[in-house]
């Protein structure tokens, strides 16, 4: 496995409007056009690292969404059109072209909005279970977020050990690769002021507040506009006896495929929401594919 590091450095993003933002980007230079590379809710750019290992020496961008890894953080509301806004303004701001993108659950949404207003500057995709639901869904009712169990979640950590201690026997983080959940830990945690703890760098009030915009807006109209090969892998569906908040089950519409030109899709029922967690060889192995 190749051992490459990246750098990191801040973009800042609709300068002087309401929506301003800095993202954090990592950039693993090598050759070859642009693989974009975006996370899930709760997650961070360094998740994908396993996976870029196999690359080679793949030209790499992997971005901290807004309030998640290094990115700034931004009072809510939040919405998946937000992040897509900040997605399209990235790939404008630092002018990539000839993107081959790959996006899980959240970050596919992400992804797809992004070639729905930008689709000359994609190639080809790669959905990882997306977060898109069927037409017929509503978007999630605007509740306090603070309610939720998402924020309930445990913020404050000794040290990246003790995290990695504590979720490694505990699903569905047992059933990740041992490396990813080590970089998950590495990295989704930050120093908190004043304290010698740290805390989760996407704050639990901050991603229930983000599960909470979880809708598709206007996306599904305008998925027909998109150019670039997508392929889509799609995992076990939910079932009547599956928890509200067991992320495991798939949160990808299985209409999905017909509504992009040409896109074709896998169905692994064996694998999980979590799949580029819980097998990174099989997503590098994915992506390679792209280009053949």
């Amino acid at each position: 496995m190749s051992q490459r590091h990246p750098k990191s450095y801040s973009v800042r993003l609709h300068e002087g409007q309401e929506n301003s933002t800095a993202l954090n980007v990592y950039e693993w230079q090598g050759s070859g056009p642009p693989l974009l590379l975006v996370h899930a809710a709760g997650f961070h750019a360094r998740v994908w690292d396993k996976i870029i290992g196999q690359l080679g020496d793949r030209h790499v961008y992997a971005v901290d969404l807004r309030c998640h890894g290094l990115s700034e953080n931004s009072a809510s509301p939040y919405s998946f059109q937000l992040f897509g806004d900040d997605l399209v303004a990235l790939i404008e701001t630092l002018d990539l072209n000839d993107i081959t993108a790959c996006g899980h659950s959240m970050g596919g949404h992400v992804v797809l909005q992004a070639a729905t207003k930008l689709p000359s500057r994609f190639k080809h995709i790669l959905l990882l279970d997306p977060v898109i639901f069927s037409p017929d869904s509503r978007d999630p009712a605007q509740t306090d977020p603070a309610k939720s169990p998402i924020a309930s979640r445990r913020n404050e950590w000794a040290s990246a050990d003790e995290m990695f201690s504590r979720f490694n026997s505990r699903p569905p983080f047992s059933d990740w690769d041992h490396q990813v959940l080590r970089d998950y830990c590495e990295y989704g945690l930050l120093p908190k002021s004043d304290s010698e703890l740290f805390e989760l760098a996407c704050p639990p009030l901050c991603e229930a507040a983000i599960y909470q915009s979880s809708g598709n807006g206007l996306l599904l109209e305008y998925l027909s506009s998109i150019t670039a090969t997508v392929k889509i892998l799609r995992v076990k569906e939910r079932t009547p006896e599956d928890a509200p908040f067991d992320f495991r089950p798939s949160a990808t519409y299985k209409g999905l495929v017909g509504l992009i030109p040409g896109a074709t899709e896998n169905y692994l029922p064996d694998h999980t929401h979590f799949i580029p967690m819980e097998d990174p060889y099989l997503v590098a192995e994915e992506i390679k594919s792209l280009d053949t």
